[in-house]
């Protein structure tokens, strides 16, 4: 069997036990709780067969990023502390982020965002930051306040994946071209 469809069966059937376990009522966990757990879950049996990984969750509209097989947590970097998942934006009502498993193709320190990191879905998709006339303006802002989010706040993409400025400098720096990204529904 292609490796893609081994990876696709595998998190269909996560994502199966995820749906049945959210219907059980566990007296000490809440549904989106159990959702969660088994989202890590599933992120954890995807990146630990890679060096790195990024998986995204469009319903929750979070981003994982994992080294060794881990989710990255509390590492500092550039006077920031990162810790995954990160908030994001993707696709608005209009638009559609695509979903599946693709590869980090190119990166670009030049795009009209802050940086692009290019996935390989056929199109312009990729994960990026803000646009870069707000790049001075976003690097004064968390400077003073690490936990400003601006690109975060409402889906506004055109199908990529947006996240903070911060975090698009650190993916920027950690991520290989080739590095498999998982986008969820």
């Amino acid at each position: 069997m292609d490796k893609r469809k081994i990876i696709l069966t595998s998190l269909t059937l996560c994502l199966l036990t995820l749906a049945l376990a959210a219907r059980v009522n566990w007296p000490d966990r809440k549904p989106d709780e159990l959702r969660l757990l088994y989202l890590k879950r599933l992120v954890a049996d995807f990146s630990s067969k890679y060096k790195s990984a990024i998986v995204v969750s469009k319903k929750e509209h979070l981003l994982y990023y994992c080294e060794n097989g881990r989710i990255v947590e509390n590492e500092s970097w550039n006077g920031f502390s990162f810790s995954f998942p990160v908030k994001i934006s993707i696709a608005n009502r209009w638009c559609r982020t695509p979903e599946g498993l693709v590869y980090i193709d190119r990166k670009n320190g030049h795009s009209r965002y802050t940086l692009f990191l290019g996935l390989s879905f056929p199109g312009a998709y990729g994960i990026h930051g803000a646009s870069t006339y707000l790049a001075s303006f976003l690097d004064k802002m968390e400077r003073v306040d690490p936990s400003f989010t601006f690109v975060t706040k409402k889906d506004d993409t055109r199908g990529c994946v947006a996240v903070e400025n911060r975090v698009i400098k650190y993916l920027f720096a950690r991520v290989e071209i080739g590095t498999p990204v998982l986008i969820l529904p």
